[in-house]
C-alpha cells in the first residue's frame, strides 16, 4: 500500500492491558475520545506516543461547530536527513561493467539498455587501424595489430599479424568488447580512433598507425566528429602561409624544398610530419596523414612538386 496501516478500526486505550485472556480480564479500561484528541497532545498507540501536530479541514470544523475548539497547527521543525556513502565495489572482471553494477543498484538486475537505433543504422560501419603496441619491451614495439571498432554498439577488437618465423603467433589478441579509457574513465568511441593516437585497451598500450580506405572515407565524409580529418581546414592553414610570397607557385617550391630533407625530388609521410614540426606549425598526425591521402594520387604514398602543388592549389576533382 502507498499508505501502510498501522492500526484498524477500533476503541484505543490509553493504558492498554496486555493479557492472553482478554474475554476474562476484569479491570476497565479508559480510551481516547474526541476531548483528547487535540493539536498539541499526545496519543499513546501501544506504547508508540504521537504527537498531534495538523488535522484536515472537515476535523477543525468538526471540532468548531460540536466543541467550540478551534484547532491552530503547529509548525514542525524538519530535521535534514542523514546522508549515507555507499561506495561502490570495484569491477570484478565477470561479464561487463553494466551486468555487474546492476547487482549494486537492484536486488532484482535487469539487462543494461542497449541503443537499439545505434546498432540498426551503425552496425555495418567497421573503422580499421593498423597499430603498433607501445611496450617497455623493445621486442614488443615492432609487433604489428590490426584494431576494429565496430561503430554499432562501440566494441573493439584486435587481431595481430605476423610473419612466418618470427616467433609471434598471429589470430585474435583481444576479444570483442567494450574498453574504457584510463584518462577520461569514459568508454572509447568513434571520434578517439584517429591516426596517431594512443589507445589503451585492457593492460596494452596501441598507437594507431593508419587506417584502410573505408576508414578514411568513413572520416571525410564525418567532418563534424572528426574533425582532424577535415582537409579544407587543414589546408587553408597551410595556405595562410603564401601571403608571404608573390606567388602561390613560388610558396609551394619553397616550402616542397623546405620539406624535402633528402632533395630526392618527393617527400614521404616521416619528411613530412618532421618538416612541418620544425617549421612550428601544428598540426596532428591525423591532419598529416589525412593530407597525404588527399594529394597523393597514385598511391604510393609519397608527394611529388605536382602533387603538392596541385592539393594545395587547385580543388578535388
Amino acid at each position: 500500500d502507498s499508505f501502510p496501516l498501522l492500526l484498524r478500526r477500533t476503541k484505543l486505550p490509553k493504558i492498554p492491558i496486555m493479557t492472553h485472556y482478554p474475554g476474562m480480564n476484569l479491570k476497565k479500561e479508559e480510551f481516547y475520545s474526541a476531548t483528547d484528541l487535540m493539536i498539541g497532545n499526545f496519543v499513546n498507540i501501544y506504547n508508540r506516543p504521537c504527537f498531534i501536530f495538523n488535522c484536515d479541514p472537515f476535523t477543525k470544523k468538526w471540532y468548531r461547530e460540536n466543541m467550540n475548539v478551534e484547532q491552530v497547527p503547529i509548525d514542525l521543525k524538519k530535521e535534514k536527513p542523514k546522508k549515507f556513502y555507499q561506495p561502490i565495489p570495484p569491477y570484478n572482471g565477470f561479464g561487463s561493467e553494466e551486468d555487474s553494477l546492476g547487482s549494486v543498484f537492484s536486488l532484482e538486475p535487469k539487462p543494461p539498455r542497449k541503443d537499439l537505433n545505434k546498432m540498426f543504422t551503425c552496425d555495418q560501419f567497421i573503422l580499421r587501424f593498423n597499430a603498433r603496441m607501445i611496450s617497455e619491451n623493445k621486442e614488443d614495439n615492432i609487433r604489428q595489430f590490426i584494431i576494429s571498432f565496430f561503430c554499432g554498439d562501440d566494441t573493439i577488437q584486435v587481431f595481430e599479424y605476423a610473419e612466418r618465423n618470427s616467433g609471434l603467433w598471429s589470430g585474435k589478441f583481444l576479444e570483442k568488447q567494450r574498453h574504457k579509457s584510463p584518462i577520461t574513465g569514459k568508454y572509447y568511441i568513434e571520434k578517439d580512433f584517429q591516426v596517431g593516437e594512443t589507445v589503451s585497451l585492457a593492460k596494452y598500450k596501441f598507437q594507431l598507425l593508419k587506417c584502410d580506405e573505408f576508414t578514411y572515407k568513413y572520416m571525410k565524409e564525418r567532418p563534424h566528429i572528426f574533425k582532424e580529418a577535415n582537409i579544407e581546414a587543414v589546408v587553408d592553414r597551410i595556405r595562410s602561409f603564401a601571403k608571404k610570397y608573390p606567388s602561390n607557385e613560388e610558396f609551394a617550391i619553397d616550402l616542397f624544398r623546405k620539406l624535402d630533407k633528402n632533395q630526392n625530388d618527393y617527400i614521404d609521410f616521416d619528411e613530412l610530419y618532421e618538416g612541418i614540426k620544425s617549421m612550428d606549425v601544428k598540426l596532428t598526425v591525423q591532419q598529416l596523414y589525412t593530407i597525404m591521402r588527399r594529394f597523393d594520387t597514385n598511391g604510393d604514398f609519397k608527394l611529388s612538386l605536382e602533387e603538392f602543388y596541385n592539393g594545395l592549389f587547385r580543388p578535388a576533382q
